[in-house]
């Protein structure tokens, strides 16, 4: 039993972790990801380029239409441009509120009102807690550790 624990303890110190694998393994990815670092830009350069130079030779006026449509589109949003609306008072009016506002920790208005009468939730919570599953399931608390 003696030379069991000693030949357990030579490679790991730890149940179930061996560092000479774990150090292994670790070398491994790094290699792997300095040769694809080194790799792709031969594989996959191509998709650093620009759409319109790739597709450049195969529509040669493409650079004309989008000329004549950016013109087009210039001239367009010019004749359908509205005047801002900036005295907001002049379009919208803001009537006083009939009720008094609730008197909350943070001096606002919202679900955390102290005046049962100005809650949102008039109608009670909406998701009562259960518990967890292990208490519904009604598992012994050893079963979950």
């Amino acid at each position: 039993m003696a030379a069991n624990q000693g030949a357990a303890s030579q490679g790991r110190a730890v149940a179930g972790c061996n560092y000479v694998a774990n150090d292994q393994i670790w070398k491994d990815h790094v290699h792997q990801e300095t040769t694809a670092t080194k790799s792709w830009p031969d594989n996959w350069n191509f998709l650093t380029t620009k759409y319109e130079d790739l597709v450049k030779d195969d529509f040669p006026n493409r650079d004309d239409a989008r000329c004549r449509r950016e013109k087009l589109q210039q001239e367009v949003t010019s004749l359908v441009q509205v005047p801002p609306a900036t005295p907001i008072e002049k379009y919208i009016k803001v009537d006083p509120s009939p009720r008094p506002f609730p008197q909350t920790t943070s001096r606002q208005i919202g679900w955390r009102s102290t005046e049962k009468s100005l809650a949102l939730e008039k109608y009670g919570k909406y998701a009562k807690p259960k518990g967890g599953l292990v208490r519904q399931l009604k598992w012994p608390l050893e079963a979950v550790n």
